[in-house]
């Protein structure tokens, strides 16, 4: 469960009134979500309107919030974007907090998918919306502001001076103590990951991709199922111009969030209709978030001075259940031997 940051409530309702024109009756924190950037609120005015408020622990990627709202604008249903403060902004500053920015939202009642699961039809939905974003031609419109996929493993780096990092640094945390020695004893393995994952990519910078708009982060976590059956895609923190398949790997055979299974699978590519995926581009991308999660999770757990060592323990166990057997690593090479409509025979 994520940790109250302690920010003074009043700095939130002045900045929303100020900003938003938005008289505030209460402001509630939400322990939600894994950004250790930042922190969610429900806040209700006084006419009894909520809204849903995201504050951030430093400057903002101003695309991550230009892609949803124009994807809004263009007409693909299904996406949660910000609203405009007074000035038309899409954030608004949070005075007293330098570097801290807030941005607000609609709040939709409902439970994430990864909690409520969804039906046939939404799962459908699911697909014809993802299909609509991907088919939105944006990826014209915002290339220069995202970034375009090369296939580097940028998170690469991190492993790499955190393995150097676990052999020299003394630990007085336990809990990262412990997730060190899992470190060492799996030095082996994750350096095969790196190699392995580096020479996919290598092969895939040879090859031709259509590249279009992605959320990148589109699991069973981040589909909201609201209270009226309605499905909305939300955490637009990271979009990127990539393959497909970047997005497709939170569906096909996916682990992440929760277990897709066949028949969903199935549901999601009624919705999205005909699509070649390619097999090696879902496993070159199953090692990135692998490798890209232990490093985050290695960063917070080594190297954040404020983490509690509940949170500590938490995010450690979740890394080394990676590696549990038949966990992500395990099965990262084992693509479902399926077609999908679309699949070159």
């Amino acid at each position: 469960m994520r940790e109250d940051p302690g920010l003074d409530m009043g700095a939130i309702t002045h900045c929303l009134g100020a900003h938003y024109g938005l008289s505030l009756a209460s402001v509630r924190y939400l322990p939600l979500g894994y950004d250790p950037n930042a922190s969610v609120y429900q806040v209700l005015t006084a006419d009894s309107t909520p809204y849903f408020l995201k504050v951030r622990f430093g400057p903002i990627d101003e695309s991550s919030l230009l892609v949803p709202w124009t994807l809004i604008d263009r007409g693909v249903p299904n996406i949660l974007g910000p609203l405009r403060t007074r000035s038309s902004a899409l954030w608004a500053p949070l005075d007293g907090y330098p570097g801290h920015t807030v941005v607000l939202y609609p709040f939709v009642p409902g439970e994430n998918a990864m909690v409520a699961g969804m039906s046939d039809d939404q799962w459908r939905e699911f697909g014809s919306t993802l299909r609509a974003m991907h088919d939105s031609g944006l990826e014209d419109t915002f290339r220069g502001q995202l970034r375009i996929e090369d296939f580097a493993l940028p998170s690469a780096v991190v492993i790499r001076q955190l393995l150097t990092l676990v052999n020299e640094k003394g630990l007085t945390s336990a809990a990262a103590a412990r997730f060190a020695r899992f470190w060492r004893q799996h030095a082996g393995r994750l350096h095969s990951m790196l190699a392995r994952a580096e020479a996919l990519g290598r092969s895939l910078r040879s090859q031709p991709f259509e590249l279009v708009l992605c959320h990148a982060d589109i699991h069973a976590a981040n589909i909201l199922v609201g209270d009226d059956g309605q499905i909305t895609l939300i955490d637009w923190d990271g979009p990127l111009i990539a393959p497909r398949e970047r997005d497709l790997l939170f569906i096909v055979g996916s682990r992440i969030a929760r277990v897709v299974e066949p028949r969903e699978e199935d549901l999601f590519f009624e919705g999205y209709g005909p699509v070649a995926v390619d097999p090696s581009a879902l496993v070159y991308y199953r090692y990135e978030r692998i490798i890209e999660d232990i490093g985050e999770i290695g960063k917070s757990v080594f190297l954040d001075p404020d983490l509690s060592e509940q949170a500590r323990t938490e995010e450690a166990e979740l890394a080394m259940s990676f590696f549990a057997p038949g966990g992500d690593a395990d099965l990262a090479e084992t693509v479902p031997g399926r077609r999908w409509p679309g699949d070159r025979a």
